[in-house]
């Protein structure tokens, strides 16, 4: 839905002089005149003003020393509602009274980086629903409010002559031209192509790192043997380790048997070293005759000790003999153990051997185990494959959001079409030649034209009228008065001012305001009311600057004929 501004009316008023201006504007042709330097610029400019544009500032400066403020009442369309809206410019300050009576304001806004500035630039962004974005060397920002006046107005200095250059402050972006078409146009904002870019970015990543792992599993033949050996040796493989490992469990079950009885071996032979001892002993000993052997004392006499010497001489014989039994036995079964041991230890060997020269289609099982980490790698790469491809079939749904550059290049090429067509018969209407070289009419090469003089002075009016149509082609475009700026140069002959005057009478939008200042001299061959009479009839609203016949004839000597209106603007300037 396009959002529509209206201009209503207009006050200037100086408190220090007791000066003011007031008009209003309809919703149609409005014709400012009066004679050169009377004020008509500097009313369009003070309009300008008034809603936060600084451009002009320097030019106003005279006016702006008589301490004036100036009050804009308009009309807002949105959604089919009209609101009121009364904007507010004191120097430095605006205010905005909206349709809910809330004053909101803005301090300090002569600088457009100021916070101020920035902040009325959001402001403004919401209300007209305007999000054209730009780049220059900080990188991708919200455009100036100039350009969202910008289609609608022509500077009386340089606007006849150039083509977007009506404000001076928007050839610090870079590709403007490119830019500020594609959005006023509805075929692309900036800011959508940098998100574009963004996504293209990292598809051609997400691409460049396919190709990558898949050119190394494609490529590597230790890669391709390795998933061959696998697939084909697998089952095989599986069992031969299954028998080596059952193999193994064994082995060392029988080894830790084998330990245990070499144990109990030594233990054996290590008592039997003891008894050994003990026997020597008694050979060498008579109780009641010889010394112990751990001590001093003589061996005990009586019948019972020596009863009990002899018996412990009989059982450490046959202690001797159950000993050397055990020793033989554990012995023969440790010889057992270790032939068992390696018995098995040859079959893993062998078995060993086997899964080593095991070969099928002259592939090794032992290839099989040197390229098992290969299969890892294989399936990590196919993981690795499968993940970024996932991640870039997101990142294409994504980009399709997006226009293609040949999506936009076909959408340039319509609109040029378009306004070609309407440029031509708009130049035909006005008399200019035919126009054969496309750089002079395509509409994104279009610059600069191969006129001078009068013919140049048509073209751009035939351009910015065509233009002016073409936007109205654009959904979600904001619509503002269009504003012509003294549409006749000294130079333009009698015979070229009516035809540039029913040019604007027979094709100036219907859907929004127009308003053009023509200058007219009362005391010197005034056309004004011929005009009036033949080329404008009930189709313009005609506004005077100084009687037809004065300079710097804006303010007028305060007459109290504005007295409510100038009091309700000081209660909204001094609104807290």
């Amino acid at each position: 839905m396009n959002i529509k501004l209206q201009i209503d009316s207009v006050l200037i008023y100086s408190e220090e002089n007791n000066k003011f201006f007031h008009t209003e504007f309809k919703d149609k042709l409005n014709v400012i005149y009066g004679k050169n330097t009377s004020g008509k610029s500097t009313l369009i400019q003070l309009i300008l003003f008034a809603f936060g544009i600084n451009d002009n500032k320097i030019k106003l400066a005279e006016i702006l020393s008589e301490q004036i403020f100036i009050r804009l009442d308009c009309s807002i369309k949105k959604n089919e509602k009209i609101e009121q809206y009364v904007f507010v410019r004191q120097d430095e300050t605006l205010l905005i009274r909206d349709s809910n009576k809330k004053v909101l304001r803005f301090n300090g806004i002569s600088a457009d980086q100021s916070a101020e500035h920035i902040k009325l630039k959001k402001y403004f962004n919401e209300l007209f629903e305007f999000n054209l974005q730009l780049e220059s060397n900080a990188g991708i920002t919200e455009a100036p409010i100039e350009t969202i006046f910008l289609p609608y107005y022509v500077s009386q200095e340089v606007g006849w002559v150039y083509l977007r250059k009506s404000f001076s402050n928007l050839t610090y972006y870079k590709n403007f031209k490119e830019d500020f078409l594609d959005y006023y146009l509805g075929i692309e904002n900036v800011f959508d192509r940098e998100e574009k870019r963004k996504i293209e970015k990292e598809v051609n990543r997400l691409q460049h790192q396919i190709k990558f792992y898949t050119d190394v599993e494609k490529d590597n033949q230790d890669l391709k043997l390795a998933n061959i050996i696998d697939e084909t040796l697998e089952g095989k493989a599986n069992i031969l380790i299954a028998d080596i490992s059952s193999r193994k469990n064994k082995l060392l079950e029988l080894e830790n048997t084998y330990v245990n009885n070499s144990n109990k071996l030594t233990f054996y032979n290590q008592r039997l070293s003891v008894v050994s001892k003990v026997s020597r002993n008694h050979n060498k000993q008579e109780p009641g005759k010889d010394n112990c052997p751990t001590c001093t004392q003589v061996l005990p006499s009586q019948i019972e000790d020596v009863y009990s010497f002899f018996q412990e001489e009989n059982d450490t014989i046959s202690l001797k003999k159950e000993l050397s039994e055990r020793i033989k036995k554990m012995q023969s079964t440790l010889n057992s153990l270790n032939k068992r041991i390696e018995e098995n230890r040859a079959e893993i060997g062998a078995t060993f051997k086997t899964f080593n020269k095991y070969s099928e289609n002259n592939i090794t099982l032992e290839n099989y185990i040197e390229n098992k980490a290969n299969i890892q790698l294989f399936e990590n790469l196919t993981k690795q494959i499968g993940k970024l491809t996932i991640d870039l079939n997101v990142q294409k749904e994504e980009l399709k959001k997006y226009k293609t550059d040949e999506d936009i290049n076909f959408e340039r090429e319509k609109k040029s079409q378009i306004f070609k067509s309407k440029y031509f018969n708009y130049n035909s209407e006005l008399g200019l030649p035919v126009l054969k070289d496309e750089r002079f009419y395509k509409l994104y090469e279009l610059s600069t034209f191969p006129f001078q003089g009068v013919e140049l002075h048509k073209a751009v009016l035939s351009y910015h009228f065509a233009f002016n149509n073409l936007l109205t082609q654009t959904n979600d475009i904001h619509r503002l008065p269009f504003i012509l700026d003294s549409v006749f140069k000294e130079d333009i002959d009698g015979g070229n001012r009516i035809k540039i005057l029913k040019f604007i009478t027979k094709n100036f939008p219907t859907d929004t305001q127009t308003i053009l200042s023509i200058a007219d001299d009362k005391n010197i061959d005034s056309k004004i009311e011929e005009y009036k009479r033949d080329i404008f009839k009930d189709n313009a609203y005609m506004i005077c600057i100084g009687n037809g016949e004065n300079e710097k004839a804006l303010l007028i000597e305060n007459d109290d004929s504005q007295k409510e209106l100038i009091e309700d603007t000081f209660h909204i300037i001094d609104n807290i």
